[in-house]
């Protein structure tokens, strides 16, 4: 039996819906669905099949209308920070009454009942002291919405949920990852989603076959809801899992299948030659491989070092690493960036030696070389992108 495990992590939850958009597109399926926090939100739509309902909730879930009309968007992190430690001293908590609507009316009970894929959620009774793990025929239908924002109630940032006179916090206070009630619920086998939040984690309790899906790149703030933010959590979600499952390449950012050995293959000796052409001798080329690579340059590594200097250099340029790009795009997105910095006169010591190559200065760039290797091994990249 397949269980699909989801963690907590406030608005971090988006990427989430990225995964499960990857496993409808793998054709993927699972028998039965855990989820603590976010992850029980999630997890009930994933239960009952709405699949679309679920992209429109997240592009429509922002801080106001979490949080209510008194809460400003605009506020920076320590703000919001403020706010909450506000309302937890005058009020305990904050108040999510909008949510709870939300969650109520996303929820279509016939069809979550009559899924075959069961559902099981986390939260901790704050009255009795009890961790409370429940599975769908434990959860009466009038209270599903109860028991799924008791899941979710993040306190002391949200109000204690009240479910029969007994106060629920946030399951992440004691399983932030619930794979052992996926365990207890039948799985044998496991897709995990750790979105890396913040919440406790417990050892599983026996050995199953996992996959384990997690973000590459740093997801928004857990407190902050934003449209915007949650489009490209789910888009990180997507890329993550077509990696995990080999549809997709990359780290930080997201190829094509092949289509970083298709840039090794077209400009891996070239760049070599450029090096060696620049630094003259192999011993200097050994030091300067030592500074940006932490070893020799080998047959080994250097396809490795190469992927990863692709993508550093994305980063250093700013390009959104949400995209899947081809080869192509990726350099017509590089070159587009390098050009207009050029343009603007905002230039860096990368395209500093960049145009230092383009003049044949390689007197100049051999001293600055070692001084500077990683900036080298930028401009040797862009100048083959932008003279090819």
């Amino acid at each position: 039996m397949k269980a699909l495990v989801l963690s907590g992590g406030g608005s971090k939850g988006s990427y989430q819906i990225g995964v499960w958009k990857a496993l409808r597109r793998l054709n993927i399926h699972f028998d039965l669905v855990t989820g603590t926090s976010s992850g029980a939100i999630n997890g009930a739509l994933i239960t009952q099949g709405s699949y679309l309902k679920s992209i429109f909730i997240w592009r429509k879930l922002n801080n106001k209308n979490i949080f209510g009309k008194d809460f400003n968007p605009e506020n920076n992190i320590s703000h919001l920070y403020a706010s909450f430690a506000k309302n937890c001293i005058l009020e305990g908590g904050t108040a999510v009454e909008d949510l709870q609507k939300l969650i109520n009316k996303s929820l279509h009970k016939r069809r979550f009942y009559h899924s075959k894929i069961n559902y099981g959620l986390v939260t901790y009774n704050l009255t009795n002291r009890k961790a409370v793990s429940l599975e769908k025929k434990d959860i009466p239908k009038e209270k599903l919405g109860d028991y799924i924002l008791a899941s979710a109630s993040c306190f002391p940032a949200f109000k204690k949920k009240d479910i029969d006179g007994n106060k629920y916090i946030d399951g992440g206070y004691y399983d932030n990852l619930p794979i052992n009630l996926a365990i207890d619920m039948g799985a044998d086998e496991a897709i995990i989603v750790d979105l890396e939040a913040i919440g406790v984690k417990r050892k599983a309790k026996k050995r199953i076959n996992s996959t384990i899906i997690k973000p590459n790149n740093e997801l928004s703030n857990f407190l902050v809801f934003d449209p915007s933010l949650s489009k490209r959590n789910m888009r990180y979600g997507y890329n993550d899992t077509m990696k995990v499952y080999g549809k997709l390449e990359g780290k930080k950012f997201t190829f094509k299948k092949n289509h970083l050995k298709k840039l090794e293959d077209k400009y891996l000796e070239l760049y070599k030659e450029l090096l060696l052409k620049i630094l003259n001798t192999n011993e200097l080329i050994s030091i300067f491989s030592k500074k940006v690579l932490n070893s020799e340059l080998t047959k080994k590594i250097e396809r490795r070092a190469f992927d990863k200097l692709i993508e550093d250099i994305g980063y250093h340029y700013k390009l959104d690493d949400s995209k899947i790009y081809s080869a192509r795009s990726f350099n017509r997105t590089l070159k587009k960036r390098v050009k207009y910095l050029i343009k603007t006169n905002n230039i860096d010591d990368s395209v500093k030696m960049y145009q230092l190559l383009e003049n044949e200065n390689y007197k100049k760039l051999r001293k600055e070389a070692l001084l500077r290797p990683i900036d080298l091994a930028t401009a040797i990249y862009i100048y083959i992108v932008l003279e090819g």
